[in-house]
């Protein structure tokens, strides 16, 4: 029998965290309470850790996946979380339960994610300098050029949104490089459809599989060579109990 993996997802806004949540740290978080990057990296995991079985929404409150709330340490004056992740002493604070002072590890794996924009190169040095100084291995995930790339799926809105099958138009791929999110939008508009973290989380669930990695440039497939990377250097390929 497997134990669960512990994962704590730091995504730059609500789209990847989803509503604010009054969840104590390092509980649980019910899938119904994620952002759509949370249940994207579980659905991302899941294969690396079942011998390349599909993630579906039968798995979606027993996957062995456990997202988990972050320590949300106390400063000054409380940084957003893009602002957290371009800074290397504020990153060290959210991720340092990978590393306590004393005991065990309080979560097998927290994953950095950041939309692959003009801020990245800052968020990539801030990774690495946390991962250096600590000896960790904090991955770092880059939707590009954001994380609706990743959720614009004809067949997923339809399935979202309880549309009937054909009546979304398909996206238009130029359109999804330039700016995602207004082509997300432009779909929704064609039915009135509400833009927000909620529903952008049932689209990660719906999304069929075949489609997660049919754009090369969007850095899914690079996302889950890099998810692999991270397990095998935490040594996090099997969790036998």
């Amino acid at each position: 029998m497997k134990k669960p993996l512990r994962v704590i997802v730091l995504g730059e806004g609500k789209d990847e965290r989803g509503k604010p949540r009054t969840l104590p740290p390092f509980a649980r978080v019910p899938h119904d309470q994620q952002g759509a990057m949370e249940i994207l990296i579980r659905r991302a995991l899941y294969p690396l850790l079942n011998h390349g079985q599909s993630w579906h929404p039968g798995l979606k409150d027993d996957d062995g996946i456990h997202i988990l709330q972050p320590l949300i340490p106390r400063f000054p004056r409380q940084p957003s979380m893009v602002e957290v992740l371009s800074d290397p002493n504020a990153l060290y604070q959210f991720v340092v339960p990978l590393k306590p002072v004393r005991g065990p590890p309080l979560v097998d794996l927290i994953v950095a994610t950041h939309d692959a924009d003009a801020a990245s190169p800052a968020v990539i040095k801030a990774v690495h300098v946390v991962n250096t100084n600590l000896g960790i291995h904090v991955p770092l995930i880059q939707p590009a050029p954001e994380i609706q790339a990743w959720l614009t799926s004809k067949r997923a809105i339809e399935l979202a949104y309880k549309r009937d099958y054909c009546t979304v138009p398909v996206p238009d791929e130029d359109a999804l490089k330039k700016d995602a999110k207004a082509e997300l939008q432009r779909l929704l508009r064609t039915f009135g459809g509400s833009f927000n973290a909620k529903m952008q989380a049932s689209l990660a669930e719906k999304l069929p599989v075949e489609e997660l990695g049919r754009y090369d440039w969007s850095g899914w497939n690079q996302a889950t060579e890099i998810l692999a990377a991270a397990l095998a250097e935490n040594g996090l390929e099997t969790l036998e109990l």
